[in-house]
């Protein structure tokens, strides 16, 4: 025969598909002429899926067949592939049987390829994972150097034939003498031989139960083994990895009596207490089902293929195998019959709930669930909108003055204005805010100044002024937001002669008639609400998930019409959480009862964030997480307050806050009108907000020292100003 390739039909199509997916992956050595199967709907698909005819009897297969992979249950496993396999080879067909099978069974078939002249070898795949031949490559080395003291392993019984091949594989084959015997009196899904193989002390844990209606699925786990010896042991965690070696602690007489780590005998101590040995991240099991289970069928494939053409060193030991099946038959019926539990369900558990998340965990979930709250919008569109919005309100605090003949341009006849001569006509409260217009507009260029008088450099009118909104609210709804934001923030404009004379209440414009839902929109519809709300949603979830002992503890300030609170409700339906809504106004929490009623786990009250806790009945130490969203540019003092909120924290809680970071324009002519005047650093610089690098000192202050922020720098967000920090205080 020549290095041809070889017709192979594949004999099932349960396990089989993986076979199938071999072969395919080597059609330069192999080509599939077909499916023997009984002919059910997954038969027919799998055919179809391939393009390859279905067989349902043996004795139709053509005559041209060179290989068949009989992948159907054996003898001793209740079904009919050893009959199949000795059916093939006496057709002269070389086959490669899925383990396990019964001693008995494997020597006939042996027998029965040595009278046709063909080769027969079983298949097994799990010897053949990057991890396993890890494992094995560092367990022969390790023995080279260290005799084995002991081994312990585990396994589900499915797996039980693969486990004895680990074992003998990791053993350089030295399986004999071995000893088993089952100790009695154990409790749970696993049953405990313990005794010898290779005449090394073993322990053996195998879950010994089945369920009838799914008997692949519902197994604890694959395989662990563990090889001890003097200098430490080496472990296989799972078939697909990571491999660890973890050296045996000794302590040396330097640190012993004199405490002394860098004395004689110590240097063994900079070893790690574990080191993974290969990748250290195994694979998910979709890749390993997909890419790597096929692969090593594929080596399996390719060993037998070698073999038929005569390769050297291609031959397996037949007795090797023969011994593998004896000590398989050992310890199942050592073991016994398989306990039956019927009707179980799979419900998948993420290595993400069981974790406790760092800060770093945290930030970067949080951010990849929002991202796609954003991922329409650009850095280029965010800073065309922010520069056209600034256009329109500056245009729009010019003309408030001069419609009224003041800072007008110089010109003829003109004078310029005094800041008192503006403040005429403003109501006292607004003074301050009136002289950051005149800062405002004259570093942007609209006004020049000498000493305490003013003159406009431009002369701006309505028209104009509408046309500057016009472009900005354009932009805006091009995919940053609703019409309700950019219209409120123009009427703000419109109004402002009589926001700064005090006859136009700036609450009615955000809260016409007592009504919420135009605060709703602007808190809830700009893609940085939507972003923003988004991530602080998951991190409380993740925070939620991670708690075991009780609910998460959660005080919510400033919560105001609910935005962030609906978002985080939606992320934790299950009430693993015990949340506290509060704000300053009873105005929000009627509402707040009514929207969240049917959740009995949230609770609302009264919080002044300019007050100390303690004042308000909340001792330090109170609460897992607190949430300011848009809040604590309120507050009199941001340092106090915060330094306050941090106080309320547990050992290692959290500090969500979500802010403006650069100066907003457009709040100077609309919600500044209600904010309390600062007493901090805002007041030096006087700014309306802090920046990053200032929220970043206040947090730092508070004794929080690790802190993140969101979105980064250099996200298409970032022009628009708007900061998640989460903070997190020292653990004990």
């Amino acid at each position: 025969m020549t290095a041809r390739r070889l017709r192979v039909v594949v004999c099932g199509t349960t396990f089989g598909q993986f076979y199938l997916a071999a072969l395919a992956a080597l059609p330069d050595e192999f080509e599939i002429a077909g499916v023997l199967a009984r002919g059910g709907e997954r038969s027919v698909a799998c055919a179809r899926r391939f393009g390859v005819p279905l067989f349902t009897d043996p004795d139709a297969l053509p005559g041209d067949i060179d290989l068949a992979c009989v992948v159907v249950r054996s003898g001793v496993m209740g079904g009919a592939g050893t009959d199949l396999a000795l059916r093939l080879l006496k057709r002269r067909i070389h086959v490669l049987q899925e383990q396990p099978v019964h001693h008995d069974d494997l020597a006939a078939c042996l027998r029965e390829a040595r009278r046709q002249g063909v080769r027969y070898r079983l298949g097994d795949l799990y010897v053949r994972l990057p991890a396993v031949r890890q494992f094995v490559g560092a367990a022969r080395r390790l023995l080279a150097r260290r005799p084995a003291l002991y081994l312990d392993a585990a396994c589900s019984v499915q797996v039980a034939f693969p486990l004895v091949h680990l074992l003998g594989e990791a053993l350089g084959g030295a399986l004999r003498p071995w000893s088993m015997d089952q100790l009695q009196g154990t409790q749970g899904p696993f049953g405990l031989l313990s005794g010898t193989v290779g005449g090394v002390p073993a322990t053996l844990r195998v879950q010994n139960e089945v369920d009838p209606d799914d008997p692949d699925n519902h197994i604890h786990l694959l395989h662990r083994i563990t090889l001890g010896t003097a200098a430490g042991s080496l472990t296989l965690s799972d078939p697909h990895g990571p491999v660890l070696w973890s050296p045996r602690l000794h302590i040396p007489d330097a640190v012993k009596d004199g405490f002394d780590f860098d004395g004689p005998g110590t240097a063994h101590l900079d070893e790690p207490t574990t080191t993974v040995l290969g990748p250290a991240e195994p694979p998910c099991y979709r890749d390993a089902l997909s890419r790597d289970w096929p692969a090593a069928i594929g080596a399996d494939l390719l060993a037998l293929r070698a073999a038929t053409f005569g390769a050297p060193d291609a031959e397996r030991p037949e007795q090797y195998h023969l011994t593998l099946a004896r000590l398989w038959q050992d310890v199942t019926t050592r073991l016994g019959y398989p306990l039956l539990r019927p009707g179980q369900s799979h419900k998948p558990l993420p290595a993400t709930e069981l974790k406790i998340p760092t800060l770093d965990d945290l930030v970067r979930s949080a951010a990849d669930a929002a991202e796609p709250q954003a991922h329409h919008v650009t850095a280029d569109r965010t800073a065309a909108f922010v520069h056209a919005l600034d256009e329109a309100v500056l245009a729009s605090m010019l003309l408030t003055f001069q419609q009224r003949g003041l800072l007008l341009p110089d010109s003829p006849g003109s004078l310029p204005t005094t800041a008192d001569e503006l403040l005429t006509a403003v109501a006292p409260a607004h003074h301050t805010l009136v002289r950051r217009w005149l800062t405002v507009l004259t570093d942007r260029g609209r006004l020049t100044r000498d000493g305490d008088h003013y003159t406009g450099r431009i002369t701006t009118d309505r028209l104009s002024t509408t046309q500057a909104w016009d472009e900005a609210a354009a932009l805006w709804k091009d995919g940053l937001g609703g019409a309700a934001f950019v219209d409120y923030l123009r009427r703000n404009a419109e109004r402002l002669p009589a926001l700064l004379s005090g006859e136009q209440q700036a609450a009615l414009l955000l809260f016409p008639e007592g009504r919420t839902e135009l605060a709703d929109a602007v808190y809830r519809e700009t893609v940085t609400a939507r972003y923003l709300n988004t991530a602080v949603a998951t991190a409380v979830r993740l925070l939620a998930e991670s708690a075991t002992d009780r609910p998460l503890r959660v005080l919510e300030v400033g919560a105001g019409t609910g935005a962030t609170t609906e978002a985080v409700v939606a992320e934790v339906r299950s009430g693993r959480v015990d949340y506290l809504f509060t704000d300053v106004s009873r105005f929000f929490l009627g509402p707040a009862r009514d929207r969240f009623k049917a959740l009995p786990w949230l609770r609302h009250g009264l919080y002044d964030i300019d007050r100390p806790p303690a004042e308000q009945g909340h001792s330090p130490g109170s609460f897992d997480v607190v949430i300011a969203a848009g809040v604590l540019n309120n507050a009199r003092d941001a340092d106090a307050t915060v330094r306050s909120l941090a106080e309320l924290l547990t050992p290692g809680g959290w500090l969500l806050v979500t802010e403006p970071t650069r100066e907003h324009l457009e709040i100077l002519t609309s919600q500044a009108f209600m904010m309390t005047t600062a007493h901090d650093a805002r007041l030096a610089s006087g700014t309306t907000f802090l920046s990053r690098t200032q929220w970043l000192d206040v947090l730092t202050g508070a004794g929080l020292r690790e802190i993140r922020t969101l979105p980064p720098e250099n996200h298409p967000l970032a022009p628009l100003g708007q900061r998640l920090f989460a903070a997190r205080t020292a653990q004990e």
